[in-house]
């Protein structure tokens, strides 16, 4: 496990897992040699070539949000330009035949800064351990009411609003699976940017390899 040193004012630091990721051998040795690597978007993971890992539900948010005054019901799939990359926190033997490599990530906060400064248009990202479930839908509690616009206030303005308040609260659905997708353990990261869609970008991080090693 990675260890995060916090600044408490008692003796504290987060542990994280110690994460693999397992990748075709040619795509794990471009990327030790000068840092190559492709993040893929939703779209691509929906349509995965495995139908034993394809998961139909990625991007999609699936939601009903109670603030004191009302619920908000969501259901939409992300329109943001996005990429992620997927790692596990399971250490799984690797064929006999070279065929399939791996490698670690030693310091996810360190991976995921330097893999940002190669996205153009950067604009945040998370990470985190995903939540498997056998309802997908996400029930959210709000403590903030939600205000109709007063009168005179500007309706895109008001739209805006809203759109930030249900984009906080959908992060969390991109990291909710369901059960039968428990045996992966995923950690993933997702990048956020400002440009239009794309299914995938290949991008050369060299300054991502000291936070990582081969397995």
């Amino acid at each position: 496990m990675a260890e995060i040193p916090l600044a408490f004012s008692r003796p504290w630091s987060l542990r994280v897992p110690l994460l693999t990721r397992q990748m075709k051998t040619e795509h794990v040795d471009a990327f030790f040699r000068d840092g190559t690597l492709r993040l893929s978007s939703f779209e691509v993971f929906r349509q995965h070539p495995d139908e034993l890992r394809r998961d139909t539900q990625e991007g999609r948010v699936v939601m009903e949000i109670e603030a004191p005054n009302g619920k908000t019901s969501v259901l939409g799939i992300n329109g943001q330009e996005a990429y992620v990359m997927c790692a596990s926190t399971i250490e799984s033997t690797l064929p006999h035949d070279g065929s399939i490599s791996a490698f670690r990530i030693l310091d996810t906060l360190g991976f995921a800064n330097a893999i940002s400064g190669q996205i153009l248009g950067f604009a945040g990202g998370t990470e985190g351990l995903c939540s498997y479930r056998d309802n997908t839908m996400l029930k959210k509690h709000d403590p903030r009411p939600i205000t109709p616009p007063a009168e005179g206030v500007d309706p895109e303005k008001w739209f805006e609003e809203q759109q930030r308040f249900i984009g906080r609260h959908s992060i969390d659905a991109f990291f909710v699976k369901a059960s039968r997708f428990s045996h992966e353990a995923e950690y993933r990261f997702i990048w956020f940017a400002s440009g239009e869609h794309k299914d995938f970008i290949d991008i050369k991080c060299p300054a991502a390899l000291q936070f990582c090693e081969r397995a």
